[in-house]
Parts: C-alpha cells; structure tokens; sequence
C-alpha cells in the first residue's frame, strides 16, 4: 500500500507539474501571438505612412518642377524680347546712319 500510495504521488506531482508547464507554454504562445498581431498593425501603419509621403513627396517634386519649367519660360521669353529690342535699338541707329550717308552722297 505504502509504494501504491508513493507511487500516486510520485505520479500526481509529475502530472501537476505537465498541467503547470502547458499551461505556462499555451499562455507564452498566446502572449506571442498578441505581439506579432501588435507588430503586424504597426508593420501595415509604417507602410501606409510611407507610401502616404512618398507620394506627398512625388506631388510636390513634381510642382516645384512644372515652376521651374515655368520660370524658365518667363525668363527666355524676356531674354527673348530684351534681344529683339536690342538688335532693333541697334538697326534703327544703323538704318539712320546709312540714311544720313545715302542722303549727303
């Protein structure tokens, strides 16, 4: 009776012992489970934002780009006109030169 009873206690204590560490596994397993769900949202928040600001990024490349495209024109055309009344200037005094010689000869 008495290796019986030891026998049982030796066996309840080793089955107590199982019960506690599956236990103590299941609750880790479900700990991790909670933090890679944890991680996952902020994983599909940090893409969401960086997707958001690269395209935030591209929109305002592409603004200050049609600027400079504008500035560009705005400067041409007055290098343009600033050359026409240049070489006008310059035609009209030789004209009148030329006119003045033509005139006396």
């Amino acid at each position: 009776m008495n290796t019986l009873a030891f026998t049982l206690g030796v066996l309840s204590v080793i089955i107590t012992a199982f019960v506690v560490v599956l236990v103590w596994g299941i609750v880790r397993v479900v700990k991790q489970e909670k933090q890679i769900k944890q991680l996952q949202i902020e994983l599909d928040k940090t893409n969401e934002n960086m997707y958001r600001s690269n395209d935030s990024t591209r929109a305002e490349l592409h603004r200050r780009i049609e600027d400079i495209g504008y500035h560009a024109d705005l400067q041409m055309k007055k290098y343009i006109d600033e050359s026409k009344s240049y070489t006008d200037s310059r035609l009209d005094k030789f004209i009148e030169k030329t006119g003045k010689k033509l005139i006396k000869g």
